[in-house]
């Protein structure tokens, strides 16, 4: 997990450092809070999005879904938004699809004396959602967000995120 952690954080880091050189209002970069259907528990993001174009963007992030029943989840998320309609000049909405990377793991469960030893694992899923973009500030966005991660045992995000663009 500590390994995900830090290329995910490289990858958001060097990113950043590219995308400001090229032109510094493309980058987004925040934290939020998102539900998770299968677990039935909350968990919080964090999210880095590059605008391409006007319609085209590419992001990245990373999902901590909390313990439940002796059960968490980490996701990575690389994702392509593709904008496609603008309610005014502060709120557009987008589809996205992209990949989402799921790590789960079952912590020991102490059942009448007889202890299940800790279980990990992870599958690919297909992400499939649709998401917005709201300009709070000329400086801060707020992106709400609906995705389906399509794996052997699907499950639905529900999320925001509030993004500080560079």
């Amino acid at each position: 997990m500590k390994r995900n952690l830090l290329i995910l954080f490289t990858l958001l880091f060097s990113t950043g450092l590219f995308a400001q050189s090229i032109d510094g209002s493309k980058l987004r970069v925040g934290a939020g809070l998102v539900y998770a259907t299968d677990i039935n528990n909350v968990g919080v993001a964090i999210n880095g999005v590059y605008s391409f174009t006007n319609q085209w963007e590419g992001a990245a992030g990373f999902t901590h879904v909390f313990k439940k029943n002796y059960v968490s989840y980490n996701i990575v998320d690389f994702d392509a938004h593709y904008v496609f309609h603008e309610l005014s000049e502060k709120f557009n909405i987008y589809g996205l699809a992209g990949l989402g990377l799921t790590f789960w793991k079952i912590e020991g469960i102490d059942i009448m004396g007889y202890t299940i030893p800790d279980q990990t694992g992870s599958e690919v899923g297909v992400n499939l959602g649709v998401g917005g973009n709201y300009a709070i500030t000329e400086n801060l966005n707020l992106a709400p967000e609906v995705r389906f991660t399509v794996m052997d045992g699907s499950f639905a995000r529900l999320g925001a995120t509030l993004q500080y663009r560079f």
